[in-house]
């Protein structure tokens, strides 16, 4: 058989092993067989790449798989993901710090049932933080960014990148000074971060925010009880970003920052009614108490109504009086974030170990006790193909003696104008597929073996969601797991290269 006779399952397991486009290039320059071939296959869509910290990459086309290393990176660099919003770049860090890098299992000593070495909350290093454009090799140093975060302990992470790039940017460059790089860490004194290269940054106040998306001109953050906060974007005389409106788009529908406050508040009222039993008991046993004092303790119970209801009142306003202050505030152009920049190295030895919750929140498992299976559940922000902002509710069981599986997946769309989640029954939106990662979720077009209403996401490769049906359904090919469940899923990120490279 000739090379040009090669039939087209042959030429796709090829062309896995050649994902950059000079290479490609190349490949469709040996024959017209091969060329035809390379755009078959480009035009019958392809999967998104996997990004792993440690600098490797996953792609496939057909059913094919492949990994290669990404050229040119620095000496000691992770890779934190790709740049939502952003397609062809990716956010580095240049670091010692091994952590997040190092593959999963390959920190776990058999021997002992332990990982050698888990990221400790006591021990900083430095940190470098870049955007590589992996098909132009260019790089953007974020030095405004590095001043912030360049200095901090293993424990810390950076979450999310989110590239606002305005329409006249190309997937080539960014369009001067008007990209804007939103940030979320694991770190409350560093929730969500603004950074306009070559001008300066905008830290956020501390909202408990677990992830970003944006969506018509305005930033969103969502927390882990579902509460959707909107950021309206501006800048100030030099050209630092800051927000200029802040609101609560909607409120908590769960109450989830509240849970155990409402607990508190039950626990308190049920020693008052006992204490005031006890003290009815006692009244009645004394013969010597006088009605009047029975007046006065009805008085007081009244005055403790009125003070009652002011404080449910005043509750009832504290979200406004939150949003008044932080517009007031912002609109006032406070400049104390330089100061703080200008005294970073000095509270380099200040560190209150606040953390963020965590995207993912687990129930089931209990300590010191037989181990239970656990259920997993994450929130993201999506922006779907047509412009709604979406929450996904992704859960997740953990079984104790078999891989874990996807129990359901729930989509919801703002409703702006009442300020609800609105339940999508039907789940996606037609004609669209959906891949979640911590780092990078993005709805996609149906097309090639992206099928609608699917779900794709990095925590399990071997089976997809079907929001149509609710029911979920093995892969159509395998991914090489061998090396990828090295790896910890809560670092594994979907990449989206520039379809025009790739045909």
């Amino acid at each position: 058989m000739a090379w040009a006779d090669l039939p087209l399952d042959l030429v796709g397991d090829v062309m896995a092993y050649l994902p950059l486009p000079a290479d490609r290039a190349r490949f469709a320059a040996v024959c017209g067989a091969w060329r035809s071939a390379a755009r078959q296959l480009a035009a019958s869509g392809r999967m998104p790449w996997i990004l792993l910290p440690s600098g490797g990459v996953c792609t496939t086309i057909g059913h094919a798989a492949a990994f290669f290393r990404i050229p040119g990176l620095p000496e000691k660099t992770t890779c934190l993901g790709g740049a939502t919003g952003a397609d062809a770049w990716l956010v580095l860090d240049c670091t010692d710090d091994t952590c997040r890098r190092t593959p999963f299992w390959d920190n776990y000593c058999p021997d002992t049932g332990t990982f050698k070495d888990d990221p400790r909350p006591d021990v900083k290093h430095r940190h470098t933080y870049l955007l590589y454009n992996l098909f132009s090799n260019v790089t953007v140093p974020l030095p405004e960014l590095d001043a912030i975060i360049g200095h901090v302990t293993e424990t810390f992470e950076v979450c999310k990148v989110l590239m606002i790039m305005p329409p006249s940017s190309s997937w080539s460059t960014p369009d001067g000074n008007d990209v804007v790089i939103a940030v979320t860490t694991n770190h409350c004194e560093y929730n969500v971060i603004l950074c306009r290269p070559g001008k300066g940054v905008f830290v956020l106040p501390y909202y408990k925010v677990i992830d970003i998306a944006f969506v018509r001109d305005i930033l969103y953050g969502i927390t882990m009880s579902e509460e959707l906060l909107a950021f309206h974007l501006g800048e100030d005389e030099d050209g630092r970003p800051n927000i200029t409106r802040f609101e609560r788009a909607i409120n908590s529908p769960l109450s989830y920052d509240h849970d155990e406050s409402d607990e508190d508040d039950d626990d308190d009222e049920e020693e008052e009614e006992e204490e005031e039993e006890e003290d009815h008991n006692e009244s009645d046993d004394d013969d010597h108490e006088s009605d009047d004092n029975d007046n006065d303790n009805d008085n007081d119970d009244d005055d403790d109504d009125e003070e009652e209801e002011e404080g449910i009142s005043s509750i009832d306003e504290s979200d406004d009086d939150d949003e008044a202050a932080a517009n007031q505030a912002w609109n006032d152009g406070d400049d104390d974030d330089d100061d703080d920049d200008d005294d970073d190295d000095d509270d380099d030895d200040d560190d209150d170990g606040c953390t963020v919750p965590d995207n993912e929140e687990t129930e089931g498992y209990e300590y010191n006790e037989e181990p239970k299976d656990m259920i997993c559940t994450s929130r993201h922000l999506v922006q779907s193909c047509s412009g709604e902002l979406l929450l996904v509710r992704h859960q997740s069981l953990i079984p104790t003696d078999s891989h874990s599986y996807t129990l359901k997946v729930e989509v919801f769309k703002a409703d702006l104008c009442t300020g609800k989640w609105v339940c999508c029954s039907n789940g996606l939106p037609k004609g669209e597929a959906l891949f979640l990662s911590r780092s990078v979720s993005k709805c996609t077009r149906v097309c090639g073996d992206i099928q609608e209403g699917f779900v794709y996401y990095t925590s399990n490769l071997q089976d997809v969601f079907d929001t149509t049906s609710s029911t979920t359904h093995p892969m159509t090919f395998q991914w090489p797991c061998q090396r990828i469940r090295r790896e910890s899923h809560h670092f594994l990120s979907w990449f989206f290269p520039p379809k025009e490279l790739l045909v």
